[in-house]
């Protein structure tokens, strides 16, 4: 880790110095009470070390759930069986013990490993960073689960009956990954809360930096080079309009509350797309559906296929995060990604829905949708409308990307960059 500084007073021998002694103090204060607050781990020697075996304990109880997950089906002879009530809750269990010990084994990675401390120094990551990439590792990993066994359901399924073949796989993963969601709706907020938490931070450093341009530069005009400070945006290309505010998922900037608390209920509230989404996700779509209804697999599998495009969204948050949007890796990533979820999740619905038309031999695609159960049909609207604004989403953050020069407001003259103070969040996102 870096020595500890204390911050500069502006007092150095000529502005350049002045300039130098600020940059490093800010570098030095962001990192120390954002960059993983493992203050013990830095003050013992012996500590690291104890620290590491936690990390890999951690994993240990990840890799031991998902595997008497599997032990438990093992026994099961026929892929037509049915998941009982006390083996479906016994499999829920283990995905909660699964999903949380997996996203403890990542943050004690970053947070209080040697290699963790290098690439968060590498990277700039703050608190809330780390907490974010953590999030997008295990709902990659989620996502491909979730593929990989609808696949699997898929190809045992689709050749004995579209409609009303079943596979025991199906309606295990069913009960498994609906912990993923309950426990995705606290990780989210986790996220959230620490990015207020790291902004007011951040606000704090920056009132203070621009008390010090006073001193060294004789005015201060809330702005640094000539433009306001810049803001951490989100996954899909937003940028906060001012100091006080953060970027969510979906896009939207969300002014933070003056004393800094976000309780969960007010998250809950204000997240209705994503709540809605998970909550039916974790509790109609892949419980009710798969253990009540008792077939219809084949079409089910479509919908767990729809993840293959997940890890492509999760890595482009990750690489956002860490600064690298100007990287080939994203710009590749982001046109795989924008391929992968118009194929997998704007395409399979009615791909499906045409199928399902066939197998029943109804007159049209439209005869087959107006024969479905009203329930059936509100049901499918929850999980495709989202979709479609998520799509939308993404393809404003890739004109964002490949139309940079249209999308910039109408600047008659940007200042030049000049040898003032750069401000803290400049330097987080390593544009020192």
């Amino acid at each position: 880790m870096q020595q500890r500084r204390q911050p500069a007073n502006g007092n150095g021998a000529g502005g350049g110095t002045a300039v130098a002694a600020a940059t490093k103090a800010v570098r030095s204060e962001e990192q120390q009470p954002l960059l993983g607050q493992d203050a013990g781990a830095k003050e013992a020697g012996t500590s690291g070390k104890a620290t590491g075996r936690g990390c890999y304990f951690s994993l240990a109880f990840s890799i031991g759930s998902m595997g008497l997950a599997c032990g438990s089906l093992w026994q099961i002879p026929n892929s037509s069986d049915r998941i009982s009530l006390q083996r479906g809750l016994v499999l829920t269990s283990l995905g909660f013990i699964y999903f949380v010990s997996l996203t403890d084994f990542c943050n004690k990675y970053l947070l209080e490993t040697t290699h963790g401390q290098r690439f968060r120094r590498k990277y700039r990551l703050m608190m809330s960073d780390v907490l974010e990439i953590t999030n997008k590792i295990v709902s990659a990993i989620q996502a491909t689960f979730s593929f990989l066994v609808g696949l699997i359901v898929c190809k045992s399924t689709c050749t004995k009956s579209f409609v009303y073949a079943s596979h025991f796989l199906m309606e295990a993963y069913g009960w498994f990954g609906t912990a993923y969601f309950m426990y995705d709706i606290w990780s989210m907020y986790k996220v959230h809360t620490q990015k207020i938490a790291d902004k007011l931070h951040l606000l704090r450093i920056t009132k203070g930096r621009e008390q010090g341009a006073v001193v060294s530069n004789g005015h201060a005009n809330g702005k640094v080079n000539g433009s306001k400070s810049p803001a951490s945006g989100n996954n899909n290309g937003s940028t906060p309009t001012n100091l006080h505010e953060i970027c969510d998922y979906d896009g939207a900037c969300v002014q933070i509350p003056k004393d800094g608390r976000w309780d969960f209920l007010k998250y809950v509230v204000t997240h209705p797309v994503m709540m809605i989404h998970h909550v039916f996700i974790g509790t109609f779509g892949l419980l009710v559906v798969t253990y009540i209804r008792g077939g219809g697999h084949c079409i089910y599998s479509y919908m767990f296929m729809m993840e293959f495009s997940t890890p492509f969204v999760s890595l482009r948050s990750i690489l956002s995060t860490m600064r690298l949007k100007d990287s080939r890796v994203y710009i590749a990533n982001g046109l795989l990604m924008l391929a992968t979820f118009f194929v997998c999740r704007v395409c399979m619905w009615p791909y499906v829905m045409w199928r399902y038309s066939l197998a029943i031999e109804a007159a049209s695609l439209w005869s087959a949708m107006c024969g479905l159960p009203r329930g059936c049909l509100i049901s499918i609207a929850i999980l495709f409308l989202p979709q479609l604004y998520w799509f939308y989403l993404m393809v404003l953050g890739a004109l964002k990307v490949f139309l940079p020069q249209k999308r910039r407001p109408p600047n008659a003259v940007l200042p030049a960059k000049s040898a003032t103070t750069p401000t803290p969040t400049a330097v987080v996102n390593g544009k020192n």
